[in-house]
């Protein structure tokens, strides 16, 4: 029996039309496209590297309600990538009543090299290839979604089985009495049987390998999603071969991705804090195209709190969103009364800015929005360059 050797690309989680509630109408629209034209960056992967097939580990859409651009837009995508293209249903866009999967629209527009996998049926993309999936059928599946293609029995020799999967492993998940945990032991049980040679799975967000084995594989989504994902952005290329000498299995990330999503905890005690903030946020390349998630913590003075918004508001023009990250948003005011005192404000407003002092003073659940109202009023009285 000759050695079959398959190049194939493995992705995840495209999650397309999925809304970000950090961002503005017009970068919203910049990031819901990107999720688009990462597909046609898949594309250029495949072509380069020659891919036989492309697998879609589940969450295809971020719902089974999308707006029907979302749906037409990712079939155009979807003609770029001109080898086969098996898409898996998962728990975001799964085959329920009404599901995306039976939009006519869908239907229509579907290129015909691309396929939904529906069922458990294996699929040969080439020769000496099978392709078998497990789609969610329900969004709150009773047991492990990838138990039934585990039991069957194993492909022909010489023939490289790859499993297309979603849902976390038992081993990641934070809660294991969850019934549909994908479970890792049977996994790795099916990959020492040769049932399988490799689990292309999806519903992490970050390019992670699972066990001991390096043929189970989260691809990530090939977008990022939240700060948190450690390495979003990803397609991985995969080669698998098979013969009577063993098999091998290799998995190269590729990447895709164009956004960026970070977190930065920084603290501030005056201008020479304030200096280096302004420089990191004003070094970021491709300002646009990020967001950032920012805490700040310390203590300056009501002109260093005005300074600090100043700053703040500039960069948000020019980045895709800079979040404040209340968990870590902690900035007291020193004391700087004299430059209170000098303010030109008199009667209501006066009034307003001693009170603001005092609760600021206090110590109190409310300092810190008091402390904001303070900087706001210096910035309103000409207090702010």
């Amino acid at each position: 029996m000759p050695d079959t050797t398959i190049r194939f690309l493995h992705s995840g989680d495209w999650q397309l039309g999925m809304m970000r509630r950090f961002l503005g109408p017009e970068a919203q629209a910049r990031y819901g496209q990107a999720r688009v034209d990462a597909i046609e960056r898949i594309g250029a992967v495949a072509a380069r590297t020659s891919a036989a097939f492309v697998v879609v580990a589940g969450d295809v859409f971020d719902a089974n309600q999308v707006d029907r651009k979302v749906v037409l837009r990712a079939c155009e995508a979807l003609r770029a990538i001109t080898c086969p293209v098996y898409l898996l249903p998962g728990n975001h866009d799964s085959l329920e009543p009404g599901s995306v999967w039976a939009s006519p629209m869908l239907a229509a527009h579907l290129p015909s090299h691309v396929e939904v996998l529906r069922d458990s049926d294996p699929r040969t993309p080439a020769p000496g290839v099978e392709v078998v999936g497990a789609p969610w059928r329900t969004r709150r599946p009773l047991r492990d979604p990838v138990a039934d293609v585990l039991d069957a029995d194993p492909p022909a020799e010489g023939v490289v089985r790859v499993l297309v999967g979603h849902g976390q492993t038992d081993s990641l998940a934070p809660d294991v009495g969850e019934p549909a945990l994908v479970r890792l032991r049977t996994l790795e049980e099916a990959l020492a049987a040769g049932r399988i040679h490799y689990a292309a799975l999806g519903d992490r967000h970050s390019r992670t390998s699972v066990g001991e084995s390096g043929r189970i594989w989260y691809a990530g989504t090939p977008e990022p999603t939240r700060p948190e994902e450690e390495h979003p952005g990803d397609v991985l290329l995969v080669e698998l071969s098979t013969g009577p000498g063993g098999s091998t299995c290799t998995v190269t990330p590729e990447r895709v991705g164009t956004w960026r999503l970070l977190s930065r905890v920084v603290e501030v005690d005056g201008d020479s804090s304030l200096d280096a903030l302004d420089r990191w946020l004003g070094e970021q390349p491709d300002k646009a195209r990020t967001v950032v998630r920012l805490g700040v913590r310390g203590a300056l003075s009501v002109a260093g709190l005005t300074r600090l918004e100043v700053l703040l508001d500039a960069q948000t023009e020019v980045y895709a969103a800079i979040q404040r990250w209340r968990r870590n948003w902690d900035v007291g005011v020193l004391p700087d009364d004299q430059m209170l005192d000098d303010l030109p404000v008199t009667g209501p407003a006066r009034a307003a800015l001693e009170e603001l002092r005092l609760t600021v003073a206090s110590g109190s659940d409310d300092a810190g929005e008091a402390a904001d109202a303070l900087a706001l009023l210096h910035r309103l009285a000409g207090g702010a360059a």
